[in-house]
């Protein structure tokens, strides 16, 4: 029997671990039974499953009940939000919440959420982080926080959440083939038709096998 929890913590290489551990199950030959929890640090492998209009407001929803809010943001006040900069994120949880935005500032919902947090604040973005955290990546061969699979999700969900907009209704979606369910309507909002002779076929889904390569 094989029991392995996610890190919570190394969310972005919660595919990875559990290749490896794949790999090193079937290299003995045994019978195994696996068990895979819920990875609780959430939905980066994923995309909501329902989109609704609410007001000047979409929410969605994950498969996992976790709800995401998507509201007005700018230089103007937009949106209320609390912490200034760009493309600003809030998270809603059970001690209260906390908000940031590109600008560094970090608000919350009371002082103790900040505990042992940094302090500092910036002026915009500072690229210097990603080529950082790049470099270490291509060092440990692991993933980027926001590599190519977290980024296509993202997407995902925006566009998504925009061709409900555009419908003003609720719209289903199912994140594993990437279409809407039972929607042509929405599903024909997905691609513009292509003129001859340029057709497109779409790739099929590659398969990762489990095998390891070895790096000397």
């Amino acid at each position: 029997v094989l029991l392995q929890h996610p890190v919570t913590t190394e969310w972005s290489e919660a595919h990875t671990q559990m290749e490896d551990t794949l790999c090193a199950i079937a290299e003995t030959n045994m019978q195994t039974v696996c068990i895979w929890p819920n990875v609780d640090a959430g939905t980066d492998g994923t995309s909501p499953v329902e989109f609704q209009i609410q007001g000047d407001q979409i929410h969605g929803r994950y498969a996992n009940g976790v709800k995401l809010v998507l509201r007005l943001s700018g230089f103007k006040g937009e949106g209320d939000w609390v912490a200034p900069g760009t493309c600003p994120v809030r998270f809603e949880g059970k001690e209260g919440w906390v908000e940031t935005a590109d600008f560094g500032k970090i608000a919350t919902s009371k002082p103790s959420l900040l505990a042992g947090q940094p302090t500092t604040e910036m002026s915009g973005t500072d690229p210097i982080k990603h080529v950082r955290e790049f470099i270490d990546a291509i060092k440990s061969r692991s993933s980027t926080a926001a590599n190519a699979e977290v980024t296509r999700h993202g997407y995902i969900a925006c566009h998504a959440a925009a061709i409900g907009w555009q419908l003003a209704r609720t719209v289903n979606f199912d994140p594993a083939n990437g279409k809407f369910i039972n929607d042509d309507e929405a599903n024909r909002m997905c691609s513009s038709p292509r003129r001859a002779p340029y057709p497109y076929d779409p790739p099929q889904p590659h398969r990762r096998s489990h095998r390891r390569a070895s790096f000397k």
